[in-house]
């Protein structure tokens, strides 16, 4: 463990700001309209996720986490302490982005679960919510037997196992020995923006796990917020709501076993692949709600026990009922698969909703075993991981567009004497959803162009269809520019999960082709780089090269550590006489930043390259605009429990359903794609919305059941 920092948290989510680089900023949406007539941002819930930081014990860095297994010795057997010991462990101020030592008293041992209640679970002086933050025995004997009974051999049989931590070799001083084969539960009020200013910060992180507090401890540690077990815990809590959020106590059933289930599907994947992508881990980790039965994403908004990450997918986060009192914008259907978090803070929710939704489809199309595959494959990753998953001779694009029609259709031809015209009815129905849209949420198409791996939903005009016509950009967008000046010098910036390229046209002479250039940098060993790269087609290829300092980084050749104003050389000789590309790349992981990258000074030979400006620096997708792969055009009309698909040169044959909508989807299965691609959509010689405008003379048409190519001609 040789990192610094601390970063691999992963929490139950429910909106929060979050800190954006300046990078993701230019891919992010506009906000969606409010609900109607409220400007406000309240959230549909008020638990919260917990944002990725790098937090410190007691004000010192702590080593990001980096599983190794060892020898059997360590893991040897421990034994846990008695019932009534107590330990100090750590709590969590997420304010201050720091963990503190904490004493917790052991309240219940189960077969596979530890559960330590923090001694102190008190709200500071002053706060308003009057009723004491308790823990009964009863409550945590439930957790114990949710957790021995339902949580961990659900998931055990449908993900994995995790190995056996005895803390043996903690990395701090204490004891923290116990069963190996139990998961340590801290239960503490966790120390947020909502323990310290409520009720101005109305959401609090219900739950966590950290794989950081995994390598401290040598222990698997799950973390569970002790804020209204009374309402919260178990199957049928009490329900006691008010108006007044200081004494409002609406009964959420299963609330923190849910939260429960759900983290620990990251503590697993934690162990099969840490470097899964965002969408897919959390995905399964939402699956493992419905899989342990906390969740029934077949509840709609207007039923009790509705899912808020369900419901701000299909569109209906904003309408309100007796069960959605607060509603709130938070995203839509118009929303890319594998982005996360491109939309504004509190649309994470309809991210985590279309992945949600996806692994329930999945499993109905395909089975529980694709669940399982998807969890264990360490191989592949993203959408690569998904097409491996599948079975063979399934295209990945197929079953996205599938899906993306079953979310639109579900509803209505899923219910019993249900038909689908077009294309076969098993395709588009799942029998643990009931999927629909709300088609009056702008949230289905506001957003100009359709997102990657994702579709627009256009609800046509009412009255006849005379025409339909659709063209859509061959390239994308091009992303602005993310390096900066900073003193005069040519910057990267300092943020983390980065991969950014600042390229400019030169000229290698044949007689000195030498680049050189000074640099102060700080970037974390082994895990950021700084590399060189040279394009000499335009910018549709780079190769990165060798320098006098450079070492061997997943990309090729690059620099990493840290070093102050030190003199670089690069030989270029492969492209002397050349006119190049140049680019400076920086690319950073998901964790610790320590200073990012700096340049001046820039030549090759006698050539002077303007460093002191970003005059003359541009993105590589300013140089080289990305092709969008692929558009996949369909009309599909709606009636009571029918539905039927066409092309859009056959719009004609859907005048006699209620509504017509049209999917418009990017295809873009390399999974790298940040933009929403822009086209046209006419419909009787009226421009649709949606779409944005194309470009004159660079657009590509799609049909029904075909995905155009993405080459620019």
């Amino acid at each position: 463990m040789n990192r610094t920092g601390f970063a691999s948290f992963t929490a139950i989510v429910i909106m929060i700001p979050l800190v954006t680089s300046p990078a993701e900023a230019q891919h992010r949406r506009p906000p969606a309209p409010a609900a109607h007539g409220d400007a406000g941002v309240l959230p549909v819930t008020d638990s919260r996720e917990l944002t990725r930081t790098h937090l410190s014990l007691d004000g010192q860095a702590l080593p990001s986490a980096r599983y190794q297994p060892q020898p059997s010795a360590r893991s040897a057997p421990g034994a846990t302490p008695p019932v009534g010991t107590v330990r100090s462990w750590v709590g969590l101020n997420d304010t201050d982005h720091d963990l503190y030592r904490k004493d917790y008293t052991l309240r219940a041992v189960g077969k596979h679960i530890e559960v330590w209640v923090a001694k102190d679970l008190a709200f500071p002086e002053g706060d308003c919510r009057k009723d004491p933050v308790e823990v009964t025995d009863a409550q945590v004997a439930d957790l114990v037997d949710q957790f021995d009974n339902t949580i961990y051999p659900l998931e055990t049989a449908t993900f994995s196992t995790p190995p056996n931590r005895s803390g043996a070799k903690p990395g701090m001083e204490g004891d923290f020995s116990g069963d190996g084969d139990k998961t340590v539960t801290l239960v503490d009020n966790v120390r947020d923006d909502n323990f310290y200013h409520f009720p101005e910060r109305p959401t609090y992180i219900a739950g966590f796990f950290s794989a950081q507090l995994n390598e401290l401890f040598d222990r698997n540690v799950m973390t569970i917020d002790a804020y209204d077990w009374k309402h919260r815990l178990g199957a049928d809590p009490k329900n006691e709501p008010t108006d007044d959020l200081c004494t409002s106590r609406p009964a959420r059933p299963r609330m923190y076993e849910g939260t429960f289930a759900h983290e620990w599907q990251h503590l697993l994947e934690y162990y099969i692949d840490p470097n899964e992508a965002d969408w897919l881990n959390e995905g399964l980790s939402d699956y493992a709600q419905t899989l342990t039965g906390y969740a029934d994403a077949r509840i709609g908004v207007y039923h009790f026990g509705f899912d808020s990450h369900i419901a701000c997918y299909q569109g209906f986060g904003n309408v309100k009922t007796i069960y959605n009192a607060n509603p709130r914008q938070c995203g839509g259907p118009q929303n890319s698969l594998n982005l996360w978090n491109e939309g504004q803070p509190n649309e994470v929710l309809a991210d985590y909703g279309i992945v949600y939704q996806l692994m329930i489809y999945l499993r109905d199309q395909f089975g529980a075993q694709i669940i399982t595959k998807l969890h264990r494959d360490a191989e592949h990753h993203s959408l690569d991981a998904l097409q491996a998953a599948l079975p063979e001779k399934s295209k990945l694009t197929d079953v996205l567009h599938d899906y993306q029609v079953m979310t639109l259709v579900d509803k209505e031809v899923g219910e019993p004497g249900g038909t689908m015209l077009g294309m076969p009815r098993e395709r588009v129905v799942s029998a643990g959803l009931r999927s629909t849209i709300n088609l009056g949420n702008p949230a289905t198409y506001n957003w100009a162009g359709a997102a990657p791996n994702g579709a627009d939903f256009i609800r046509l005009p009412r009255g006849a269809l005379k025409s339909v016509t659709f063209s859509g950009a061959h390239t994308l967008p091009p992303s602005a520019l993310a390096w900066k000046l900073d003193s005069g010098q040519l910057f990267s910036g300092n943020e983390s999960g980065t991969d950014e390229t600042a390229a400019h046209q030169v000229e290698v002479p044949a007689d000195d082709p030498v680049l050189r250039f000074t640099t102060t940098y700080g970037l974390e060993k082994d895990f950021d780089f700084g590399y060189v790269t040279i394009s000499a087609d335009g910018g549709a290829t780079y190769d990165v090269v060798a320098g006098d300092n450079t070492v061997k980084g997943p990309l090729g050749p690059g620099l990493t550590g840290q070093a102050a104003d030190v003199k670089e050389s690069y030989d270029l000789k492969a492209y002397a006489g050349k006119k190049v590309l140049l680019g400076f790349r920086y690319v950073s992981d998901a964790a610790v930043n320590q200073g990012g990258w700096h340049v001046r000074d820039v030549s090759i030979g006698a050539n002077k390259i303007v460093s002191d400006s970003l005059e003359g620096w541009k993105s590589p997708t300013e140089w080289y605009p990305v092709a969008v792969h692929g558009w996949h055009v369909s009309l599909v009309g709606l009636g009571k429990r029918r539905a039927a698909i066409v092309p859009i040169e056959r719009a004609a044959e859907l005048n006699g359903y209620p509504k017509v909508v049209a999917i418009v989807a990017q295809d873009d299965p390399t999974g790298t794609v940040k933009q929403y691609a822009r086209y046209t959509l006419t419909v009787n010689g009226v421009v649709q919305p949606g779409g944005g405008q194309t470009p004159d003379g660079d657009t590509a048409v799609a049909s029904h059941g075909q995905s155009t190519g993405g080459k620019t001609p």
